[in-house]
């Protein structure tokens, strides 16, 4: 992989880093007398950037090359198609890939690796406008896609601060600053297309049922991420459509004002949510290349990818859940291992290399805070979630993804890496109940004070 940088990289990168910079700069200087909470938004984006290319220069130069080269290179030579047949750079960008759209490419335009995976093609796909962007260098591109996907990172950030008004340090730390997330989802990967999109389609949510404002805007927008998710993952989507409309359904039944009212509209929601996911299952399923068009499709290729990835090849790197059939229950006999796994493994213990280590002590720190916070508020939790449709919908979010993760997965350097997506609800999660419990305490010492003084 290292022929794919030279001097013109490093070129491309002062340059690009440096128009990064300056227009972080102005934005955060034109903002931050009115916003206070963007303070974060220029470090957030150079962490972004230099995580960017900490990524770059490992899988150069420690691993030399890996998947992140095959997405470069796909997209290279999709944009060198133009130079053949426009039209077929067209189809291309659509989706397509017929037999006679494959034998376009030679050694001009060099051999796409995942042509025929649909969901590693998609990559190659979407990261077609950072390619261009970065003068088709692969530093530039990194570079370019960091900066561009921050911008659905930061309108999160917002969301949760309007949510939660003094939530603008540990939602930033949740979304910018979790090592294992900066370092996996700055990089040339599926993982960062998947966090971002997990991402807007919640605050595309928002916008459209809570604030109501710029509408068909941010339908365009879900639409879109929907597109980008069903076909890179296709269960990231499937999950986030669920919780969502979870979370969504809950607020807009509190708007009735009336209890009776909304005990009787409950079971109806909960019908309506299971209906949709079936329908937006079936529809999706041509994007999805048929794996995960349907309940009984998705826990047959759980077993096969469970089985597949317990082969001798990944070493002391795999770990194993135990063995389990494609049923509903064969899978939820799992669900204490699949869960621990998805969500605090690696454990220290465990770990093999330089980076499962760094991940095993993040694991160990998100370990032990969570046992904490249960450890502290006991059955609150279950009012907090009740009266939290937000908070709710994303512990809903954590629970069903890390289940999912940690029974397909059986090796740890692919668990680090998908489990991103939750990493930053889990860890808004646990800062808000953490919060919340602070604040229960402060307010019951008030009350104490005043009775004494009284």
């Amino acid at each position: 992989m290292r022929e794919l940088v030279s001097g013109f990289d490093g070129v491309i990168v002062l340059v690009l880093f440096f128009i990064i910079y300056l227009y972080c700069s102005k934005v955060q200087e034109d903002n931050i007398e009115t916003y206070h909470y963007y303070s974060h938004f220029k470090r957030a984006v150079l962490v972004k950037l230099l995580f960017g290319l900490l990524f770059a220069c490992v899988y150069i130069f420690y691993y030399d090359g890996g998947d992140t080269q095959y997405y470069y290179t796909g997209a290279r030579s999709i944009v060198r198609i133009t130079k053949k047949d426009f039209f077929a750079f067209i189809q291309l960008m659509a989706g397509e890939r017929t037999p006679e759209l494959r034998s376009l490419f030679d050694y001009t335009t060099g051999w796409p690796t995942y042509f025929k995976d649909a969901n590693s093609w998609a990559v190659c796909r979407f990261s077609v406008p950072f390619y261009l962007l970065g003068c088709g260098s692969y530093l530039g591109m990194t570079l370019m896609m960091d900066a561009f996907l921050f911008i659905p990172m930061w309108r999160f950030y917002r969301m949760v601060i309007r949510i939660y008004p003094r939530s603008q340090n540990y939602a930033a730390f949740a979304l910018f600053y979790i090592p294992s997330v900066c370092f996996w989802g700055s990089g040339l990967l599926k993982d960062i297309w998947c966090l971002v999109g997990v991402l807007s389609v919640y605050y595309s949510c928002w916008m459209v049922f809570v604030r109501r404002k710029k509408v068909f805007g941010n339908i365009f927008r879900y639409l879109v991420w929907a597109y980008i998710l069903t076909s890179i993952r296709p269960y990231a989507f499937y999950t986030v459509f669920v919780t969502s409309v979870v979370w969504i359904a809950l607020i807009l039944l509190r708007r009735l004002n009336n209890k009776m009212i909304q005990v009787a509209f409950f079971p109806l929601v909960a019908v309506f949510v299971i209906v949709m996911y079936a329908v937006f299952v079936d529809n999706m399923g041509d994007i999805a290349e048929g794996k995960y068009a349907s309940v009984g499709s998705m826990m047959e290729q759980a077993v096969i990818i469970q089985d597949d990835l317990k082969r001798d090849y990944y070493g002391t790197n795999s770990f194993d859940i135990g063995t389990f059939d494609a049923s509903i229950s064969g899978m939820l006999s799992k669900t204490p291992q699949a869960l621990t796994a998805g969500l605090f493994r690696p454990f220290l213990w465990e770990a093999r290399t330089p980076f499962m280590l760094l991940s095993g002590v993040e694991n160990f720190f998100l370990l032990v805070l969570s046992l904490l916070v249960l450890f502290k508020m006991r059955l609150n939790l279950f009012r907090v979630f009740i009266d939290d449709a937000f908070l709710l919908s994303l512990a809903l979010f954590v629970v069903a993804f890390g289940f999912f993760i940690g029974l397909t997965i059986a090796n740890f350097g692919a668990l680090v890496r998908y489990r991103i997506i939750l990493l930053p609800f889990l860890v808004i999660i646990l800062f808000r109940l953490r919060y919340l419990y602070k604040k229960a305490e402060e307010d019951d010492e008030e009350e104490e004070a005043e009775e004494f003084v009284s």
